[in-house]
């Protein structure tokens, strides 16, 4: 397509919604091949990590907390006794919801033991595979003039210089043949060939170890191994034993996890899939960037064997793991292809940001037992910088090469598949199977059944459509602000500038990304109005919704200095006067207020007041004495779920506990709702309605 014309007194007139007229086929491999951008490789390794984290974190629960029955003990330990005449009754109920939230923060911490230990298996694993690998009874030194030729193919400026072996094995069946692999580490990297590889043409030698030599150049050897290792893992380790202990279990719920858990093992086999084709991908853009290479990979690629029937199965399930002989040889006409983002990336990284975010918000909200929806958006943040991390990575990577996922409406399409990920992964989270204290008596409080199933229709449609649009919306700014802020492959607008696009990206999904799935949670257990106006009418929320207003306006704002062109000290003075200015101007009336409610302190009384009668604090009722048995405190200390329905015990989230005094006296809830924004402590939960001090 030729260039439009210049209009006169201006530049080339370019459409919004249509790509330059360069083109991805128009960026050299060379160009591709030294960004300094991420490469599709790593962002895909990010997938890995969080839907990895997600099934170890559940199995640790799984082991570490609903298999021991000593935390409901520690709960039970937590239970005050009479109090002594004289002393304030709300004492002993701060110091027992004290305890009882030093309790479940311990439980959050055990959980982290499950990614650390696969974390830690996969390094053994890993080291163990390498070493069996790389073992004199398999290799063997390669002669000097094998040695000289990977010598002689080795990109220039490269760290280390690799050590050719020499595969003992004879013929296909007991080795490589005549093909290659990259093993080692980084600083000890080895490449190892077959005992039939050296009987090619020089041509082809040279071109396989150039290929070779560029993983060990793009770092990805330890890092695939790593990965293949904890998938097997989660298969050995997670999937098949819990699998084979949930059949025993009676209820639905047993198939429920079973199901969830084979589906996470799917997800990260597929996207561990995805990560073996496209780390071959960008060997081959590395390798054929080598001056000296003269088109010799695409050579030895073409002269490859097509697939047969048998081969082309697992490349129509997406279970290849190695691509085809016409897709690397469309990759090397065509590099800059693989700079895009595609539907069924954009789904997998959705469903991973949905299988993690629960466990995560439990964790986190065990941090800040305080402040409930400060936990969620905290989670927000972190889940928002791991889909940044794959998402906005690949938008900027696809504008930097004028791509045409970065423009018209394909970046929405790609958003409406995040989002719809998002969804399918909350719900296939493994706490969504079902309701854990029904099933198991040993499950504690945090033990919720978070399936929006349990939700009235029009909150679960609203939901899930108010989930897939703003999915939409994220992709759609992160293209815009990409593009607005000249993404490049090299220079200050390639890696330092797709960092700080990553920073923003989470802090503008903190807030509404947190919000969505407390608000899920509180559908999920049915709780009434009270707690969804109460978790938006706080002073953080509010400015954390001013700061992501203000972070979707930056396309427009990096736009418009574009326009004027001032001087590069001026940029950060503008940004952070964009930032900080609005967000103070809202803050400060709040900070300086007692009044907890943003709306009567910006609007005054001339806010309608209607939900004022909803959040009328009700005076505190006392409970009886706590019987001396354990088993009579299941619907108190551990309640079926964190947040109340609003049909008993605390309207918000606080359900009834045990008495602070032998005869009667203020009652304190143990669910993880309670006092949303930290400042009431009367029957509203403090969630930021009136009734606080």
């Amino acid at each position: 397509m030729a260039r439009a014309p210049a209009r006169p007194g201006g530049p080339a007139h370019r459409p919004r919604s249509v790509p330059p007229s360069e083109g991805p086929g128009a960026v050299p491999a060379s160009l591709i091949a030294a960004a300094r951008l991420p490469q599709p490789t790593t962002t895909r390794l990010v997938q890995l990590v969080v839907v990895a984290a997600a099934g170890a974190a559940f199995a640790a629960w799984w082991w570490l907390v609903k298999e021991r029955d000593h935390w409901p003990g520690a709960q039970l330990d937590c239970v005050p006794g009479p109090v002594p005449p004289g002393r304030d009754p709300m004492e002993t109920v701060t110091g027992f919801t004290r305890c009882v939230d030093g309790v479940r923060l311990d439980q959050a911490l055990v959980v982290l033991c499950g990614p650390l230990a696969l974390l830690l298996f996969a390094l053994l694993a890993g080291a163990l595979a390498r070493a069996r690998a790389l073992s004199p009874r398999r290799t063997r030194p390669a002669g000097p003039e094998m040695a000289a030729r990977l010598a002689a193919v080795v990109p220039e400026g490269a760290a280390r210089q690799p050590l050719l072996l020499i595969h003992r094995g004879r013929g296909r069946g007991g080795g490589l043949g005549l093909g290659a692999r990259a093993d080692g580490t980084v600083r000890r990297p080895r490449v190892v060939a077959g005992a039939g590889a050296h009987l090619q043409p020089e041509r082809d030698i040279g071109a396989l170890l150039r290929h070779e030599a560029a993983h060990i150049t793009a770092r990805d050897v330890g890092r695939v191994r790593m990965a293949i290792a904890a998938w097997w893992i989660l298969l050995a380790g997670v999937t098949v034993p819990l699998a084979a202990e949930l059949a025993l279990r009676p209820g639905d719920i047993g198939g429920a996890v079973s199901l969830r858990l084979a589906v996470v093992l799917a997800v990260f086999g597929l996207t561990l899939c995805g990560v073996l084709r496209i780390r071959e991908h960008d060997a081959d853009v590395r390798a054929s960037a080598d001056p000296r290479d003269g088109g010799a990979v695409a050579a030895y690629i073409a002269r490859d064997r097509p697939p047969t029937l048998r081969r082309r199965i697992p490349h129509l399930l997406g279970l290849a793991t190695h691509p085809t002989r016409a897709a690397r040889l469309a990759a090397l006409d065509r590099p800059a292809r693989l700079w895009g983002l595609s539907v069924p990336e954009s789904l997998a990284t959705g469903v991973a940001a949905g299988l993690v975010f629960t466990d995560t918000a439990l964790l986190i909200t065990a941090l800040t037992p305080d402040s409930i929806a400060t936990g969620y958006r905290i989670t927000g943040a972190l889940t928002g910088w791991a889909v940044a991390g794959v998402v906005t990575v690949a938008l900027w990577r696809a504008a930097a090469v004028r791509h045409p996922d970065a423009y018209g409406l394909r970046p929405a399409l790609r958003g409406a598949a995040l989002g719809t990920g998002v969804l399918a992964g909350s719900q296939l989270s493994a706490r969504a199977a079902g309701d854990w204290t029904d099933a198991f008596a040993t499950a504690d409080g945090l033990a919720a059944d978070f399936s929006l199933a349990n939700a009235t229709a029009g909150r679960a449609t609203a939901l899930s459509l108010a989930l897939i649009a703003g999915g939409a919306l994220f992709t759609t700014w992160a293209a815009a602000l990409a593009r607005a802020a000249g993404a490049a492959p090299h220079g200050p607008r390639s890696g330092p500038a797709c960092a700080a696009a990553v920073a923003l990206s989470g802090a503008v999904l903190a807030v509404p990304l947190g919000t969505w799935f407390l608000f899920a949670a509180l559908a999920a257990v049915e709780a009434d109005s009270v707690p969804y106006w109460g978790a938006v009418d706080s002073r953080a929320w509010v400015i954390g919704g001013t700061l992501t207003l203000l972070g979707a306006l930056a396309p427009f704002a990096l736009t418009a200095l574009r326009r004027v062109r001032p001087r590069p000290r001026l940029v950060p003075a503008v940004a952070v006067a964009l930032f900080v200015l609005p967000t103070a101007a809202v803050w400060i009336p709040l900070a300086g207020s007692e009044d907890t409610s943003p709306r009567r302190v910006l609007f005054g009384s001339t806010v309608p007041t209607a939900p004022e009668a909803v959040l009328t604090p009700l005076p505190p009722t006392p409970s009886p004495a706590p019987p001396p048995s354990r088993s009579s405190f299941p619907s108190s200390l551990f309640p079926s779920s964190p947040f109340t329905t609003g049909r008993g015990g605390d309207a918000l989230g606080r359900s009834a506990g045990p008495a602070a005094a032998g005869s009667g006296g203020t009652t304190a809830g143990t669910g993880p709702l309670h006092r949303l924004s930290g400042a009431q402590r009367g029957p509203v939960g403090a969630l930021g309605g009136p009734g606080g001090p």
